[in-house]
């Protein structure tokens, strides 16, 4: 029996090799993505002492852009009180992904991953230069009642703009996979979603 060339079967090991890899990859991305549903969330926000007066308009579309920003189905409810005060209120009914496990995962609606995103002006488009405090106290009264974790933030809302580093929230959080959200992040007001560093979810 004559002998196969060593360089023949090194040949066919990785061509074997190359034929699992796209499987192997394939399966690291699906355990990526989790079963969930969607939990609704009814939450009243006093804000306070704002520098500038909001119109009900503009606290309807910076509350509705930050909603969908940090995972917010698109049938948001938002209410504003006290328009174009310096301490109004936002009363918002909302959905976000909550993941599932064991038996309950066959009542699931979506799947969901585990992403980190940026707040700040301009992501969402409608937050501005002057949306700091705004900001700041968002992150104080809405982000502490729902399934996200703050990792950084720049908030020095009292420096004079000329001086005034740019402000950000950066959180982590859960998110509908693509499949269930057909409609383009861009046309949502969605800030660019940063990679996650752990795959694992959150849920509250």
């Amino acid at each position: 029996m004559p002998s196969i060339p060593k360089h023949t079967t090194l040949a066919a090991v990785l061509i074997g090799a190359s034929a699992l890899l796209p499987a192997w990859q394939a399966g690291a991305e699906d355990t990526s993505r989790q079963p969930a549903f969607w939990a609704p969330h009814n939450i009243i926000v006093d804000l306070e002492n704002l520098p500038k007066r909001y119109g009900c308009d503009d606290l309807w579309y910076r509350f509705h852009d930050v909603l969908l920003s940090i995972g917010a189905r698109s049938d948001t409810q938002i209410v504003p009180y006290h328009c174009n005060s310096r301490s109004p209120r936002v009363h918002l009914q909302f959905s976000l992904p909550k993941t599932l496990s064991g038996p309950e995962v066959k009542y699931a609606s979506l799947q969901a991953t585990t992403e980190t995103i940026r707040l700040e002006a301009g992501e969402p488009r409608s937050l501005d230069a002057s949306d700091c405090d705004l900001l700041r106290q968002i992150k104080t009264t809405l982000l502490p009642a729902l399934p996200v974790r703050v990792l950084s933030y720049r908030l020095t809302c009292v420096a004079p703009s000329s001086s005034r580093r740019r402000f950000y929230v950066s959180l982590q959080g859960l998110f509908p996979a693509p499949q269930s959200a057909p409609v383009a992040a861009h046309n949502r007001g969605w800030p660019k979603r940063e990679p996650s560093a752990s795959s694992g979810a959150l849920s509250n």
